[in-house]
């Protein structure tokens, strides 16, 4: 696969394959580039992926003859805006009529992804091996942004699969990660499953003593407080790295005080890749124009200016096998001024709206991540959004939109698969709703905590 072949066949702007190093030159050079000529590379990119959708995605097509976005004719912003903006429910009924028809072979091989439901709407989205090469050359702008040292030692505690990562030991590995992500040696790294608690979590880092950290930010800020409690030091570590979430600042603090580090942040969803980066010189973000076209609209559908908070709409640029026009992903941000940094990526100042209510808490006083899994609850039965709502130490009730009412079989078996992944003693009831409304920040939120730790 070469760059001119995948220029060829509508992506600009590419890496040769994984682990390009030009193409990172070529991105150290764009980060500089004015606010104008950004521009102008996203509207060059979205003309190719808007002709492609026209031409292969029949959910798109009607849409954007409406809208007056077609083939052959110049691509304008304001037309481009009248694009009705694709939800996640969107995604959901639409199906296979979202997936192109003639994916470029340049592309590559189809990689599927299925999102974990942070929002209680679970979706698929397929992609490409071009569209993960961007996104590791992404990844790895993050790394070389921040002050890493790769010979170091990497800790992250995550949502992943298998016992092998699990409390006590987790797993080892003798690199940060691939070689299309980072190509030259690395330190060795750890990982530790998220459904650890957090006192497993804080002897587990001790006995590691990582260089750097990764993990959720709702899971940081009590992995700090209860690290600073009782008196667990973190000597070595640099500072630490959050994304999946919205960070407060209440976190910032508690990883301060705790440790006495910073915290980095990576603004990214699992449908679309990184949409954001935490500049290197303060604390707001750098939208990743290069790869994704970043809008924060009012209620009325326009742009919000410098100092509004709108919401998050987004298209990724480069995603050929399942085009995500003008997706809302559920987010709200505040845009920000020009970065004294001097580079031309638009500013997101704060972004709201991501953060899970709280971890779940048992009656002694441990906290617990509360990952279900969306994905194989959708395969057990036709759930099309939930919310685990934690009422009391002993009850969870779960709180259903579905297709369809279910049948007693499948109210035993999603019965019996949340309850594996609950802790002793929790009993489970469900509850069948229309919707599951917003939260205060505009948030749909898979799990809530009502009860005070």
């Amino acid at each position: 696969m070469t760059s001119d072949a995948l220029v060829a066949e509508g992506a600009s702007f590419a890496p040769a394959g994984p682990g390009d190093l030009a193409y990172q030159r070529r991105l150290h050079q764009s980060q500089w580039w004015t606010a104008e000529r950004l521009l102008e590379h996203q509207r060059d990119a979205l003309e190719r992926l808007t002709a492609h959708a026209w031409r292969t995605v029949p959910f798109h097509r009607a849409r954007l003859e409406a809208a007056g976005v077609e083939p052959g004719r110049l691509f304008d912003l304001t037309r481009w805006r009248r694009l009705p903006i694709l939800t996640r429910r969107d995604i959901q009924c639409a199906g296979d009529l979202l997936d192109s028809t003639a994916v470029p072979a340049a592309h590559g091989r189809i990689i599927t992804t299925t999102t974990s439901g942070s929002t209680g709407t679970p979706i698929t989205v397929r992609g490409t091996v071009f569209d993960a090469i961007i996104g590791k050359a992404i990844t790895l702008r993050h790394f070389l942004w921040h002050p890493y040292d790769f010979s170091a030692k990497f800790a992250a505690i995550r949502r992943v699969k298998g016992r092998i990562y699990e409390y006590p030991h987790g797993r080892r590995q003798r690199r940060w990660g691939d070689t299309g992500t980072f190509p030259f040696a690395t330190g060795e790294s750890v990982v530790l499953a998220i459904s650890a608690s957090i006192a497993q979590q804080a002897e587990w880092l001790a006995r590691q003593d990582p260089d750097y950290l990764m993990t959720y930010p709702s899971n940081l800020r009590f992995l700090a407080e209860h690290c600073r409690a009782h008196g667990i030091a973190l000597p070595h570590v640099e500072h630490v790295t959050s994304f999946g979430e919205v960070i407060a600042p209440e976190t910032r603090e508690a990883c301060r005080l705790a440790w006495d580090v910073r915290v980095i942040d990576v603004y990214s969803a699992q449908e679309v890749g990184l949409i954001a980066l935490q500049c290197p010189a303060t604390e707001h973000y750098h939208v990743q124009s290069e790869a994704i076209m970043v809008e924060v609209v009012d209620e009325r559908g326009e742009p919000c200016g410098p100092g509004q908070i709108g919401r998050v709409v987004l298209t990724p640029l480069h995603n050929y096998a399942t085009p995500l026009l003008r997706y809302e992903i559920g987010d709200y941000a505040e845009v920000g001024d020009a970065c004294p940094c001097g580079r031309g990526l638009p500013v997101l100042r704060r972004i709201l709206g991501r953060e899970r209510n709280a971890l779940l808490v048992t009656a002694t006083g441990e906290r617990y991540w509360p990952a279900f899994g969306s994905r194989k609850m959708a395969q057990l039965a036709p759930i099309l959004q939930h919310q685990f709502v934690q009422k009391s130490y002993e009850q969870i009730e779960a709180r259903l939109v579905t297709a369809r009412p279910l049948t007693r079989s499948e109210e035993g078996w999603l019965r019996s698969y949340v309850q594996a992944a609950l802790p002793r003693g929790f009993e489970l009831t469900l509850a069948y709703c229309d919707e599951i409304p917003r939260n205060a920040s505009g948030k749909f939120e898979n799990f809530v905590c009502e009860v005070s730790a």
